[in-house]
C-alpha cells in the first residue's frame, strides 16, 4: 500500500513550483504509442517546454513571476471570463509576455441561471453531470478560445505558451485532453494527467470550498453540502475517460473535433503534433 508522500514523489514531476501558485505543470512527457509499422526501439513523447497549464496568475510573487519568465514563455493564453477576472482583482500582466484574453465562455453565460446550472453539473455524482459541463466548454470555447491556442501551437516552431483558467483544472484539463489525445496519448494516460489536478489542489481545496459554500447563489442552488463543494473543486480521472469516450463517439476522436468544429485543417493538425511531439 502507498502513502500519499509515495503517491506525491510518483507524480511530482510534470509539476513546476512557482511561487504563489499551485496546480503548474508542463503538459509534455507523456508517453505516445508507435504506429505498428515503427521500430520496436523507437520512444515517442510529447515534447516539454512548449505548452504548460496553471491557475490564475494573481497571486504570483516577484519570485514566482522570475521563474515563470525563465521558462521562456511567451504567451498566456487566459480562458476566464470577466467576471471572473473581476473576483480575481484583475488581470496580472508580466513584462515581457504577451496576454491572449480567449473566454471559453461569454457574459451572457454567467446569469444566476446558468451559472446555478454549472454549480449542479459540476457538483453531482458520477460523470454524467460533469461531463455535460466540459462538452460545454468545447461547445463554447471551440471558436473563441481553443482554435487561437491550437493555431499558436501549429506554427513552424511554437514558442512556449501557458494556458490558465481559475484553478487551472476543468477549462485547462479540457483543452489539454483533447489536445494530447490529438498527439496520440493513450485515453488512460490523458485520464492520469487530468487526475493529477486532485493531487496538487488538495492544499487549497479547502479555501475555495469556503468560498463556495459563502456563495449565496451556490447555496441555494447546490446547499450546504461541503461534498458537494469538494467534487467542483476535484478532477476524477473517469470524467476524463467519460468525455473522450462522447468525443469519441461524436466526432469520431479528438482529431474530427479539431477538424470538425475547430476547423483546422489537415496540414494544420500536423504542424500542431510535429511541434508537440518529439523522437526519443
Amino acid at each position: 500500500m502507498t502513502s500519499d508522500s509515495d503517491e506525491a514523489r510518483a507524480l511530482q514531476p510534470p509539476f513546476i513550483p512557482i511561487d504563489g501558485l499551485t496546480n503548474f505543470r508542463d503538459i509534455g512527457g507523456w508517453p505516445i504509442p508507435s504506429p505498428s509499422s515503427a521500430p520496436s526501439s523507437a520512444s515517442i513523447r510529447v515534447r516539454t517546454g512548449i505548452l504548460y497549464r496553471g491557475p490564475d496568475l494573481t497571486p504570483l510573487t516577484p519570485t514566482g513571476t522570475s521563474h515563470l519568465k525563465s521558462l521562456h514563455i511567451t504567451t498566456i493564453f487566459d480562458l476566464r471570463s470577466t467576471p471572473q477576472i473581476s473576483r480575481a482583482g484583475g488581470i496580472k500582466q508580466i513584462e515581457g509576455i504577451s496576454r491572449v484574453w480567449c473566454p471559453v465562455f461569454g457574459e451572457d453565460e454567467y446569469t444566476p441561471e446558468k451559472a446555478g446550472m454549472r454549480y449542479m453539473q459540476y457538483c453531482s455524482p458520477g460523470t454524467e453531470g460533469i461531463v455535460t459541463a466540459f462538452l460545454e466548454i468545447l461547445s463554447r470555447g471551440a471558436l473563441p478560445a481553443f482554435r487561437p491556442i491550437l493555431l499558436h501551437l501549429a506554427s513552424p516552431s511554437p514558442e512556449p505558451c501557458l494556458i490558465h483558467c481559475t484553478t487551472g483544472n476543468n477549462r485547462s484539463g479540457v483543452f489539454t485532453g483533447i489536445l494530447l489525445s490529438l498527439l496520440g496519448v493513450s485515453a488512460e494516460v490523458v485520464a492520469r494527467e487530468y487526475a493529477l489536478s486532485e493531487l496538487e489542489l488538495r492544499g487549497s481545496r479547502e479555501a475555495v470550498v469556503e468560498r463556495l459554500l459563502g456563495n449565496p447563489r451556490f447555496r441555494d442552488v447546490v446547499g450546504g453540502s461541503r461534498e458537494s463543494a469538494r467534487r467542483m473543486v476535484g478532477a476524477r480521472g473517469e470524467s476524463m475517460l467519460h468525455l473522450l469516450g462522447r468525443v469519441e463517439g461524436e466526432w469520431g476522436g479528438a482529431e474530427g473535433w479539431v477538424r470538425e468544429v475547430v476547423g483546422l485543417s489537415g496540414e494544420e493538425i500536423q504542424r500542431v503534433r510535429d511541434g508537440l511531439t518529439v523522437r526519443m
